[in-house]
């Protein structure tokens, strides 16, 4: 690695988004659409993904056009094996997703923490 990307390493570090999408209002089953998206590291701890916020997403898989999506869980960030670099861990953000149509039949959720109980298998 020469000292150029060395230091946009060090001044952009990298982490991934991971969307999951919930098909029904059962909080334990949840599928990934899309890519995992590489942010930079502040983003995975920003409000953009706040429990509640809307957002237009095209997922491929899914259709043709942008569908709007509510962020359904407050935020989970973990450590993963970086898929690039053996050895080294990097930060990722799972951000649980649903339809507009299905949200009103969610349970609302309490707090700022997310109870591992409560995430998919």
């Amino acid at each position: 690695m020469s000292n150029i990307e060395s230091e946009v390493d060090a001044i952009e570090p990298k982490a991934i988004i991971r969307y999951m999408l919930y098909t029904d209002v059962n909080r334990r089953r949840a599928t990934q659409v899309g890519q995992d998206t590489w942010v930079n590291r502040t983003r995975i701890f920003d409000d953009t993904y706040d429990y509640g916020t809307k957002h237009k997403l095209l997922f491929s898989e899914i259709d043709d056009e942008p569908g709007q999506y509510i962020v359904a869980m407050p935020p989970y960030i973990r450590q993963m094996p970086h898929p690039e670099k053996e050895g080294q861990v990097i930060p990722i953000r799972l951000i649980y997703l649903t339809t507009v149509a299905l949200w009103p039949f969610f349970d609302p959720i309490a707090g700022e923490t997310v109870d591992k109980a409560m995430l998919p298998e």
